[in-house]
């Protein structure tokens, strides 16, 4: 016949009994009463098929086989006892926060859509994502992930996530309408509606800088209307409205699906990038997310 342990009730009113001295005392403890600690004691007698206490004499003393069994069985019942309570204590704590900073459009472009599969990676923390578009902003440097773009700066100790890759985008439906070619020329520029961004940022490339950079010459434009950031200006150009300059890592989601083409030709500037810096080196919880984020980048 097999046999049928005790309930976990029944050792637990044993284990406080036999440590206390007492039923009213292990009752108290365990948020019970004496009648329902003695009760599930005599059950556990009758499933083990002896006795645990001597009762004789009003007193409560453990027998030869009482004393050996809780010997046995209370280390146990305090392992158990004790990983509840931590359990228990861990579930009470709010998630460890992790701060990531970066300019607005690497936030909302590549972030932002990254995020889904960030928490699924690291499920035990909570990420606070931070669009700041200053490089000597004080929250940028006070976040513990920050991710800039520009040059390469040694004393920072930057890793280099992306590197700098600039050109021409537009929807297929605007290329078609002005026959766009892939190559753009300096006699393609007057006649398309170029969108520029609002920036006094001298670490990112306007229209006139890219085209120096790209062998091209442009005349200024007289009717010229300046985006507020890259994401609004980036959907002006998804919206048929114009050609923008593309970042390759914010726009690749938007070469592949198809809703923007690229056009050359290509700059590139040497050091130039998006470099990720931290504000706790070797951390053993920022590492790994820094790790993941760069590894999603290469993928």
């Amino acid at each position: 016949m097999s046999y049928t342990p005790p309930s976990m009730k029944s050792l637990i009113a044993f284990e406080a009994t036999a440590r206390l001295g007492s039923m009213t005392a292990a009752a108290d403890e365990e948020r019970s009463t004496q009648p329902t600690i003695s009760q599930r004691i005599r059950s556990l007698e009758e499933n083990l098929g002896l006795p645990l206490f001597d009762r004789q004499g009003g007193r409560l003393v453990l027998t030869v086989q009482g004393e050996r069994f809780h010997r046995e069985v209370a280390p146990s019942l305090k392992t158990i006892r004790e990983a509840c309570e931590r359990l228990v204590h861990h579930g009470k704590r709010p998630s460890p926060s992790v701060v990531i900073a970066a300019g607005s459009g690497f936030t909302h472009l590549w972030l932002l859509p990254q995020l889904p599969a960030l928490k699924r990676a690291f499920p035990e923390l909570t990420f606070k994502l931070m669009p700041i578009d200053r490089a000597d902003d004080p929250e940028l440097q006070a976040a513990d992930i920050a991710i800039r773009f520009g040059p390469y700066v040694p004393k920072e100790e930057g890793r280099l996530v992306a590197s700098e890759a600039v050109f021409p985008v537009c929807s297929p439906d605007y290329a078609h309408e002005h026959g766009v070619k892939e190559a753009l020329t300096a006699s393609d520029l007057p006649r398309l509606a170029l969108l520029h961004q609002d920036i006094k940022d001298p670490r990112w490339l306007d229209w006139a800088q890219w085209c120096q950079h790209a062998g091209l010459s442009l005349t200024p434009g007289e009717d010229v209307f300046a985006y507020q950031n890259y994401a609004l200006l980036l959907n002006a150009a998804l919206r048929h409205q114009g050609v923008a300059l593309g970042w390759s890592i914010l726009v690749e989601d938007y070469l592949a699906s198809g809703q923007l083409i690229a056009l050359s030709p290509r700059v590139t500037r040497e050091d130039y990038g998006y470099w990720l810096s931290v504000k706790h080196h070797r951390s053993t919880v920022i590492e790994p997310i820094c790790d993941w984020l760069i590894n999603a980048v290469q993928q």
